[in-house]
């Protein structure tokens, strides 16, 4: 059977080798215009996504804390939160808590919970010491002349003795007098605040209401404690000749 094959069209010539197109020769500007765009919008919403995930670093109770619980490095452990700058300001960072001075909690922190800066203030003293301020006339406390850091003694003039009852006390704080005028009176008071222990905080208590004491700044001098009290008799005698 005989098989007829069509004639070609007069002066056409048959595409006899020629190579295919390559596939970036084949792309039209718009191609790439949308695959660029496709790129861009890729790596924006990476971007996007990364922010809306981004979480800070924030302390939290390691255990429960009750009010008055001393807290430091050891009692904070951290957790990652998502938390807006304003917040922020309001709560313990790992850098905050690096520099963070021995606080006391100023209420109960459950284990878990969030630490405010709210609910931390300095611990009284140093070393577990009382704060306990003493009103006195700056005549009877080196004329007011006082520091924060200054040594002192507290001598207590009872009716049959004179004793220091507190030795070598931190200054820790030194308020201004009340001059209730102009010029202020002999009698102005300013106070004194000292650290102490339990024992000294009862001593001083005890004086304030009950005796006559005087401040003597110490510091740099040796210390005075066993100093033994004497009796007021002596110091009659001493001072009579007698």
């Amino acid at each position: 059977m005989a098989v007829s094959v069509p004639s070609r069209v007069a002066g056409e010539t048959a595409p006899i080798g020629q190579p295919r197109r390559g596939l970036l020769t084949r792309l039209s500007g718009g191609h790439l215009v949308m695959i660029v765009a496709g790129l861009v919008g890729m790596v924006l919403t990476l971007a996007l996504l990364r922010n809306a995930d981004e979480r800070v670093k924030v302390a939290v109770a390691a255990t429960d804390l009750r009010t008055g619980s001393v807290v430091g490095e050891s009692s904070v452990r951290y957790e990652r939160v998502r938390m807006d700058g304003d917040l922020l300001e309001t709560v313990l960072r790992p850098a905050d808590v690096a520099e963070l001075e021995r606080s006391v909690a100023t209420g109960p922190i459950r284990e878990g919970e969030l630490i405010a800066r709210s609910d931390l203030r300095p611990v009284a003293a140093r070393s577990g010491l009382r704060a306990v301020s003493i009103p006195i006339a700056p005549s009877r406390a080196v004329n007011g002349e006082l520091v924060a850091g200054d040594r002192v003694d507290v001598v207590l003039a009872a009716e049959q003795e004179v004793a220091i009852i507190v030795a070598g006390a931190e200054v820790l704080d030194v308020g201004e007098p009340d001059r209730g005028g102009a010029f202020g009176r002999v009698g102005d008071e300013f106070t004194v605040t000292l650290a102490v222990d339990a024992q000294e905080a009862q001593l001083l208590a005890a004086a304030i209401t009950d005796g006559d004491i005087l401040i003597a700044r110490s510091t740099g001098a040796k210390t005075a404690e066993s100093t033994p009290p004497l009796p007021v008799d002596f110091v009659d005698r001493s001072t009579t000749g007698a």
